[in-house]
């Protein structure tokens, strides 16, 4: 019989923080989950080391640089976060005692670096207790964790991009993140595919493979679709207000934007969220335009008051392999406020082609808005319909009925609980 209750070891992509993104999110909703004793939420590693700790050098990254910080990170001391979830970040380069890079690529190295890493971790799992483990990856850059921690009965993956397709890669080698990338399809006991496109490359590995789409918060997004303050950086805006709330990266369409700004000359166009360092030229070249306001990252919470003062919420997301994998979270977002919404023809926007519309090209782009700003206030009910059918809560009661069938069906098969895999000694 399947235990009542699960630990969840769960590697994320960024640090804890914004419930607004989804791997942040799903380890809160399935630690609300009675059948989870606690998450272990793994930020993205330092590259501290020892040494760099005794002379106070910290490179860039999302940890404040403070030797206490960072001795915390050396000796992976989780810290409480919400509830039953404790945030763990480690060091994957406390040793060796030198700051020469030839040295710190040795294999052997970086070998012991990972024991000592993984060793930090399943120290601060112990803490949650003695219930079963159920390991949660979304990178590729994580599938050495499958090795680390034979111990779970079950591994799941979740696939949010194509990894491959960002133009700033995370290893030298292309070809290495694909095959990570491809081990974790294969190996894992459950994947999930946040869009269509990587759903039907997913299935042609793993035939335990679930579409897994974002979703949005209602009880935060959605205030913006109830009377409410606007934020003072757009009050005073002259209108129509244009915006957009999320990552300025590689995804959107600069040259787009271009256009479509000096176009409208008398139209205001607002840009909510942080700059990608590959990105600030175009940025500014952008933001020289006197209607183009780029006002940096908001906190979650606070994005209401934005959506208040928009007309139209835009994804003007340049069409690519990166963007034909996706399924952006902004678009939920944008639908909880009821707000029109305009968009390049991307994927993930064909689902709610009836209350979106789609715009290829600067003069598509610009009818697309035309049309938006003149729409009936029928359309705006569809867009809150189809937010109230795609909240996280629902999203993740969805993610782990699929987690809790797969574990029965490994347990039936197995005759064991789940499949747990041998620890390091032979000890089950």
């Amino acid at each position: 019989m399947s235990p009542e209750r699960y630990r969840l070891l769960y590697f994320s992509g960024y640090a804890w923080g914004n419930l607004g993104r989804r791997k942040t999110r799903l380890a809160w909703e399935f630690a609300q989950r009675p059948e989870v004793a606690g998450v272990l939420y793994v930020e993205p590693p330092v590259a501290t080391s020892v040494l760099d700790l005794a002379r106070g050098r910290f490179g860039p990254g999302h940890l404040p640089p403070t030797r206490r910080a960072h001795l915390n990170a050396i000796l992976g001391r989780p810290r409480p976060a919400d509830g039953k979830v404790r945030v763990f970040i480690g060091s994957e380069k406390a040793l060796p005692l030198t700051r020469l890079d030839a040295i710190r690529r040795w294999d052997t190295l970086r070998r012991i670096n990972r024991r000592i890493y993984a060793s930090r971790i399943r120290a601060a799992l112990r803490r949650l207790g003695p219930e079963p483990v159920i390991l949660w990856l979304s990178h590729p850059l994580q599938a050495w964790a499958m090795d680390a921690f034979p111990e779970r009965v079950l591994c799941c993956y979740d696939w949010t991009d194509d990894w491959t397709a960002f133009e700033i890669l995370p290893v030298a080698d292309r070809r290495e993140l694909e095959r990570l990338n491809d081990r974790l399809l294969r190996e894992t006991d459950v994947v999930f595919a946040v869009s269509e496109s990587l759903h039907r490359r997913a299935l042609q590995a793993n035939p335990n493979t679930y579409r897994a789409p974002n979703a949005t918060d209602l009880a935060v997004v959605g205030k913006a679709a109830e009377p409410g303050p606007v934020a003072p950086e757009v009050r005073d805006l002259s209108h129509p207000v244009i915006g957009y709330v999320g990552q300025i990266a590689d995804k959107l369409d600069y040259d787009l934007l271009a256009a479509v700004v000096d176009a409208r000359p008398g139209w205001s166009f607002v840009f909510v969220g942080d700059i990608w360092d590959n990105h600030r030229h175009q940025v500014a070249a952008l933001d020289a335009r006197p209607n183009v306001h780029f006002l940096g990252r908001r906190n979650f919470p606070d994005l209401p008051a934005y959506f208040q003062g928009f007309d139209v919420c835009i994804l003007p997301h340049a069409v690519t392999p990166l963007t034909r994998s996706m399924d952006p979270i902004k678009l939920y977002d944008y639908l909880a406020t009821g707000k029109p919404i305009v968009s390049t023809p991307v994927a993930g926007v064909e689902r709610f082609a009836d209350v979106v519309y789609i715009g290829e090209g600067p003069e598509g782009f610009l009818g697309a808005l035309e049309r938006a700003l003149r729409e009936p206030p029928s359309v705006r009910e569809r867009r809150l319909r189809y937010a109230r059918e795609n909240t996280w809560a629902q999203r993740a009661e969805e993610m782990w009925s699929v987690l809790h069938s797969r574990l029965r069906r490994m347990e039936n098969a197995t005759g064991t609980q789940g499949t747990q895999r041998k620890q390091p000694g032979g000890k089950k």
